[in-house]
């Protein structure tokens, strides 16, 4: 009697739970706004389920409220290496030092490859970075040339940085993992393609999550990698294996907050299906506004996102497979402005002619709601003729240029002097090339308010940003190793002290012509003068400062209140 007591109470409590669930999912579908509501399966696919919009069917677009922008520690005053050192942490660098070590190890151990290789240190990697920056604000035919005074005002900084020959040796060497380091090879995944790059991209990447909070509109679309170079491209890759990166940024300013590398593609499977839920992970339930590629766009995927609570939106050339045949064959776009719109739940289907006619399938704009945008005119000789745009495509043509922001800052300067004759390579300096943007991006975005001294009139610009962030580079990390080398050397400070003064360095004249200051230059400030270092034979502002920043020491200044007027070393 007791056991069957229990059974009716089980079935009775499982009974009132079921009559609440349906109360419960009818009281929600009732309140929740209609783009909550999922679509049958398939019925999508036929014209009939596609109706005129009306007014009472407008769906609700909820408001993104979430905090945005940067998200960092840094002062007021912080320079362009401090937001490098964000975007590419000193976990990053060590890394790196590690792995290169390891692999010319291996070969020397192997094949008896580079015999007088000496072990890479942290802060040479850096300054190795720092020159290739440089190299890549302007392009020489040969990279010997940037070490060549006839050839490159700069040279010094490459001279006091590293020689050419060290420079090699490492641009062969450089390595993010190796197949020999068991820690990283074959654990977790096997079959995981990119084995080797998964410790940086796993320290890249929350890094760049973390230091930039999403704002409402994001943009995700497809990145290039540089091509592999002609003479090895056939031998050395198949191009059509090259890694494909896509790439989830920030609509107004550019921002990369996250990146998926896709490596071969399963037969029959959506790309947008395997791409946009890696690239979305942690926006979900915010009310982020979505702008993809349309090779990522298929109704399901845009129904899963709002799921989640994420609007999306996607332009496409007609006619095209996402929307049935019926619906581009209903009605003609006769003249720009023209547009008709179908709605089946909570999807818009635009059709709208501007210069062409365009498709566009979104969750996050209502229907209708046209505004003017003015076109040139096809009557009048220089004139403009205003024409209806619907306010879906507003949303698409002002939020969807992230993706490209990024990859113009990607490409104005491109790394140089290092060689790029495998997809591995080309991957990885694209990494390092895209945290050099991201650096630029935050700096811009956080002081535009109090500007740096080296910006100029306010403008922030990738080359002065570039120019600054490789000079540091190279000179806090040589000041480091300069200092390393005094007190290494400070036992035999007085052998030294028998030499010829002639030996040192000191400021005189050494042209007859006013030239560029050297270390002026590298902050993108113009003075010239005939002065100059007799040993480095680089002309220098007749100030001392300039002679001492030169030479990488700090300015000195006597006992008394005057500088000295000749500097010496």
């Amino acid at each position: 009697n007791g056991e069957e007591k229990r059974n009716c109470k089980e079935s009775q409590g499982v009974s009132e739970y079921k009559v609440w669930k349906t109360q419960k999912l009818s009281s929600a579908k009732d309140k929740e706004p209609e783009q909550d509501q999922d679509i049958p399966d398939d019925s999508w696919r036929s014209a009939d389920c596609w109706k005129q919009s009306v007014e009472s069917n407008k769906s609700s677009i909820l408001p993104f409220t979430e905090t945005s922008g940067p998200n960092h520690w840094l002062s007021r005053n912080s320079d362009a290496i401090d937001f490098f050192n964000l975007l590419f942490p000193a976990a990053l660098i060590e890394l790196i030092t590690k792995e290169t070590n390891s692999h010319a190890k291996t070969c020397q151990f192997l094949d008896a490859s580079y015999p007088d290789w000496v072990p890479v240190t942290a802060h040479e990697v850096k300054r190795f970075i720092g020159l290739v920056i440089l190299m890549g604000i302007q392009n020489l035919p040969d990279p010997s040339h940037y070490w060549s005074w006839n050839h490159y005002d700069n040279s010094c900084t490459f001279y006091r940085a590293m020689s050419f020959k060290r420079f090699k040796q490492i641009a062969t060497n450089i390595r993010m993992g190796s197949f020999a380091t068991s820690e990283y090879c074959g654990t977790g995944n096997p079959g995981d393609s990119l084995h080797i790059f998964r410790p940086m991209l796993d320290i890249m990447s929350e890094a760049m999550w973390n230091t930039y909070q999403p704002n409402c509109c994001l943009t995700i679309d497809r990145a290039l990698l540089p091509s592999l170079e002609e003479e090895s491209s056939h031998l050395k890759g198949n191009p059509k294996m090259q890694p494909q990166v896509w790439l989830l940024c920030d609509s107004k300013s550019g921002y990369c907050h996250r990146f998926f590398i896709q490596v071969g593609q399963k037969a029959g499977q959506e790309v947008g299906v395997t791409v946009v839920p890696e690239l979305v992970k942690g926006l979900e339930g915010k009310h982020h506004q979505l702008y993809l590629a349309s090779s990522l766009t298929s109704i399901p995927l845009m129904q899963k996102l709002l799921d989640q609570n994420i609007y999306a939106s996607s332009s496409f050339p007609p006619p095209n497979p996402i929307l049935p045949q019926e619906l581009w064959d209903e009605g003609q776009l006769e003249k720009p402005g023209d547009f008709l719109q179908r709605q089946c739940g909570p999807l818009l289907a635009t059709r709208w002619r501007d210069t062409k006619e365009m498709g566009c399938l979104s969750t996050n704009a209502a229907p209708g709601e046209a505004d003017t945008v003015w076109r040139r005119s096809q009557t009048k000789v220089g004139g403009l003729d205003p024409i209806d745009r619907p306010m879906a495509f507003r949303l698409l043509q002002e939020n969807m240029r992230g993706v490209d922001i990024c990859k113009q800052l990607l490409a104005c300067n491109p790394l140089g002097g290092i060689p790029q004759d495998r997809h591995w390579r080309s991957l990885f300096w694209f990494l390092v090339n895209l945290s050099i943007v991201n650096a630029f991006i935050m700096l811009r975005e956080s002081r535009k308010e109090n500007p740096p001294a080296w910006v100029q009139d306010g403008l922030f610009t990738q080359v002065n940003f570039r120019k600054r962030l490789g000079n540091q580079l190279v000179k806090c990390s040589q000041k480091y190793l300069e200092t390393m080398e005094i007190a290494s050397n400070r036992s035999t400070r007085t052998e030294t002290l028998g030499d010829p003064i002639k030996e040192r360095h000191r400021m005189a004249k050494i042209s007859s012509i006013s030239k560029r200051c050297k270390n002026c230059n590298t902050k993108s400030v113009r003075h010239e003068s005939v002065y100059g270092c007799i040993i480095c034979k680089a002309n220098l502002c007749k100030q001392p400062s300039c002679f001492w920043e030169f030479h990488g020491l700090s300015f000195k200044v006597n006992s008394g209140t005057e500088t000295e007027k000749e500097p010496r070393m």
